[in-house]
């Protein structure tokens, strides 16, 4: 996983000018234990087997989590957050709505050809089908601005560039558009178009948006 997962304790023993032993630790702790979700799921997995992966004592692993439970959890709102710090958007009254849209866009599939990512949000995913109740509640404060995309139509109603009822139904409407063309077929493994093919899927998609709820409809 990248480095943003994880926050060096200032009490960690260094190694000469490199970084502090447990953060190089805590890296390899989360790496294996996305692999170890992803192989086996969350009711299959096992700190054992975490530790065992990542080459570190269970103690070390029990350390930084007290239980499969929480260091899942972890994982989880680990995802909601590159989700949202990656493709947040900040809505600007002197660009146009589309050009905006069209970097939001940019901005989430390159998050989603981050291989660490996509594994993480494989197995956060997968979970999600199987035990909803363990992901849903971590991820609801994310979804419910749908990642903090609401605001951004909110602002764009405000300065008159955009019409909507509900605005936080317009941004789920989006955001549904976008997944569709983006989010899924990562997630799921399928065979993409060409680059053309996707960005043009991406267009149509934001078009449409704002042929509903752009303020000259």
């Amino acid at each position: 996983m990248t480095s943003n997962v994880n926050t060096p304790n200032r009490a960690s023993a260094r190694r000469g000018p490199g970084r502090p032993v447990s953060l190089d630790k805590r890296r390899a702790m989360l790496d294996a234990a996305v692999t170890e979700f992803q192989r086996a799921g969350y009711a299959g997995a096992s700190m054992d087997a975490i530790a065992a992966s990542a080459r570190i004592s269970k103690r070390t692993v029990y350390n930084h989590f007290p239980n499969k439970e929480a260091l899942f959890r972890f994982l989880v709102d680990e995802l909601g957050k590159r989700i949202a710090v990656t493709t947040h958007i900040e809505f600007r009254a002197d660009e146009a709505p589309r050009t905006q849209l069209l970097r939001f866009a940019g901005e989430s599939a390159k998050l989603l050809r981050d291989r660490d990512t996509l594994a993480l949000f494989r197995a956060v995913i997968a979970e999600h089908v199987r035990t909803p109740g363990l992901v849903e509640k971590v991820l609801e404060r994310y979804w419910r601005s749908e990642y903090g995309f609401t605001a951004w139509v909110e602002h764009a109603c405000a300065s008159g560039k955009l019409r909507a009822a509900s605005p936080a139904r317009a941004a789920h409407h989006f955001q549904s558009l976008v997944k569709g063309v983006l989010v899924w077929p990562a997630v799921f493994g399928r065979k993409l178009g060409s680059r053309k093919e996707t960005d043009d899927s991406v267009t149509e998609a934001i078009d449409m948006f704002l042929s509903y709820y752009g303020a000259g409809r």
